[in-house]
């Protein structure tokens, strides 16, 4: 390895994570083979040490309880739920069938501005319950996003 790649992959590894490769880095990388197995091996690093670990230890472990009851004195096993979205599907269901039938047993609109009104309040409303679920559960989502990008 000369001292123009050792150079230009100083350059590589100064780069922020996900960031764009500098256009002369990019050819580089193109023409120098070298250079490129080394990135490649580099980025297959990176996700094999991006995975989360395989052994998963239970909330129920006494390891686990003493080190939460140490951080908070009034933690317990019964407020560690894991999430389930079952209440938020049901209720927004709920929310666009209630919707639905306010409409269906209204009759039909006597003009068109109501119509536009009334679907224009029922968009809001499911954007907002979609706004609100996604940032009540937010720490949830985007473990399961991270998980799915490593598997």
């Amino acid at each position: 390895m000369n001292t123009d790649c050792e150079h230009l992959m100083d350059d590589y590894l100064a780069l922020d994570k996900n960031g764009r490769i500098p256009p002369r880095l990019t050819r580089h990388l193109l023409l120098c083979k070298q250079c490129r197995s080394q990135v490649r091996l580099l980025s297959r690093a990176e996700k094999i040490a991006a995975r989360p670990l395989a052994a998963h230890t239970p909330l129920s472990d006494s390891g686990v309880l003493r080190v939460m009851q140490a951080i908070d004195p009034a933690w317990s096993e019964e407020k560690a739920q894991p999430f389930s979205p079952r209440n938020w599907i049901f209720g927004g269901i709920l929310m666009i069938v209630f919707m639905l039938a306010f409409r269906l047993f209204r009759g039909a609109p006597e003009n068109d501005t109501l119509s536009l009104a009334f679907y224009l309040i029922f968009a809001v409303a499911v954007i907002a319950y979609c706004a609100i679920f996604v940032g009540t559960n937010l720490d949830f989502l985007v473990k399961k996003r991270d998980e799915m990008q490593t598997a």
